[in-house]
């Protein structure tokens, strides 16, 4: 396995009701692949935000700045990889590097124990290091929902539709059984993803317009917002 991602993509968002989604899943499936790591029914992903001990990342964001950054520990459904993500992100332009860790390198790093990135031959790896130690970065929420993907691969686009978001501020395993969940989004509402490195074919572009207008949706700023206003702390 590769231990090295790096993922160059626009990246547009819609939050939309799920019927409205209904209404365009038989459209991608008929036009683009479903993501072999999902099966039938989607699959779920789980994310553990850090951020900076005077939380750079979450205020470049909620400042509305041009230029910001995010670094998690992410896994993909019960027992898929494990990664360490740096995405940066520029308006809509998104670049992604991800850093596949076995479970005994993610424990550490949850930890606050960064030195093993150090010692790794990868540059991103070393990136990450220097990132994390000079902004004495630590677990700030953990994140999860369930996510259904579509693939196409001219363009290298990517539909996802994104539901049932749930966080916490009080448990920061990435491999809890079960964490205490609280759920942050409206019933019957989820966040439609459209990613791709070129163009977005004309025909996609129809299936997926929508007069809703894009917005920024950062799940890592929701999160921690609902914390600063009421949850489990």
């Amino acid at each position: 396995m590769k231990s090295v991602d790096v993922v160059f993509r626009k990246e547009i968002k819609y939050v939309i009701y799920q019927h409205e989604f209904a209404k365009i899943r038989p459209m991608l499936a008929a036009l683009m692949q479903r993501d072999p790591h999902g099966g039938d029914f989607g699959y779920v992903v789980r994310s553990l935000y850090f951020d900076s001990v005077y939380d750079r990342d979450y205020y470049d964001t909620v400042d509305g700045n041009l230029v910001k950054a995010k670094v998690r520990l992410r896994v993909y459904g019960k027992d898929g990889p494990v990664k360490l993500e740096l995405k940066q992100k520029q308006g809509s332009d998104s670049k992604k590097h991800s850093l596949f860790l076995t479970r005994e390198e993610a424990a550490r790093l949850q930890a606050c124990e960064y030195g093993s990135l150090a010692l790794r031959p990868e540059p991103i790896a070393r990136t990450l290091y220097m990132r994390l130690l000079q902004g004495a970065y630590q677990p700030k929420t953990l994140v999860e929902y369930d996510r259904e993907a579509y693939l196409y691969d001219a363009g290298d686009v990517r539909v996802t539709f994104d539901t049932g978001m749930r966080a916490t501020a009080s448990g920061w395993d990435l491999f809890d059984e079960t964490p205490p969940w609280t759920t942050l989004t409206p019933p019957g509402t989820g966040v439609l993803e459209v990613k791709y490195t070129t163009l977005l074919p004309a025909f996609l572009k129809k299936v997926v317009q929508t007069d809703r207008l894009s917005t920024a949706n950062s799940k890592y700023v929701q999160a921690r917002q609902f914390y600063q206003f009421g949850g489990d702390r």
